[in-house]
């Protein structure tokens, strides 16, 4: 008799767990969910452009202003090469505490760039890892590649394939999968100064929240990222998850904070 209950028990306890695992997979979207993958758009897409400027023969230099050099970092900035072969190795280190990008964000740690020296070709593979890395406080882990090329119109475009978890602050751990293709637009013919540049981009990927809930994501409107803003300042991005839709709408071109969402038809003014 004993054994009976112990199994009808356990038999309800999974029932009870499979019945809230149902219902968390049915949640909708929400804005505050959509918000905080903003930020993580931030990660990766700043991450990415620190990775590109230090992909060259010979790195931008750390520890000037925007006026007088190409560099996104800032003097807390150290960068390292090690060659082997045609294999170089470069380690961009930030520190142990919060060093400021000249792209208006806070990094600690490293990132560690893998290339070849074949500066010329017309197709080039970038890999990159992290260790111990911070950005904006938010814990960044996994391994990248960027794919660059130039296109017929002379614009160069990266392809980055996405891998990587994000710890946030509060311990909310993200996990994204995808692809992001960025192509430069303006600046690319002024080497000198990357802050006139303007990337626009296109892609789609998955990210696992906290919950272990997953939402899908595709850039519909190409997003318009200038170097002279900190934030994104124009495009949209749809989201879908548990038969619900969202639209992530960065505005109108101004380079301000300001976003909208809207779900159901309801918009919902955010600040990112």
């Amino acid at each position: 008799m004993k054994t009976k209950i112990l199994a009808l028990s356990l038999v309800a306890s999974l029932f009870i767990i499979s019945c809230t695992k149902d219902k968390q997979a049915d949640d909708p979207i929400t804005a505050t969910e959509i918000s905080l993958g903003g930020k993580i758009d931030n990660v990766a897409d700043n991450v990415a452009q620190i990775v590109e400027s230090q992909s060259n023969e010979v790195p931008a230099p750390a520890g000037r202003n925007s006026n007088s050099t190409a560099s996104l970092l800032s003097s807390c900035t150290t960068i390292s090469t090690v060659r082997n072969g045609n294999t170089w190795t470069r380690t961009i280190d930030f520190g142990n505490v919060n060093c400021i990008t000249n792209t208006w964000n806070f990094a600690r740690g490293k990132i560690i760039i893998t290339f070849t020296n074949d500066f010329a070709a017309a197709t080039r593979t970038i890999s990159y890892s992290f260790e111990n890395f911070y950005h904006n406080d938010r814990h960044v882990e996994g391994n990248q590649t960027i794919v660059k090329t130039i296109l017929n119109n002379g614009h160069p475009q990266s392809t980055i394939n996405l891998d990587m978890t994000v710890t946030n602050p509060d311990g909310g751990v993200y996990k994204r999968i995808g692809t992001r293709v960025r192509e430069c637009t303006i600046g690319y013919d002024t080497p000198g100064n990357y802050y006139d540049d303007v990337f626009f981009i296109s892609g789609n990927w998955t990210t696992t929240l906290p919950t272990g809930n997953v939402h899908t994501a595709t850039i519909n409107i190409p997003l318009v990222v200038k170097l002279n803003c900190r934030n994104i300042v124009s495009g949209t991005i749809t989201f879908e998850k548990a038969h619900t839709t969202a639209i992530l709408d960065y505005g109108n071109g101004d380079c301000d904070a300001n976003a909208t969402i809207t779900i159901n038809g309801v918009v919902h003014n955010i600040t990112l």
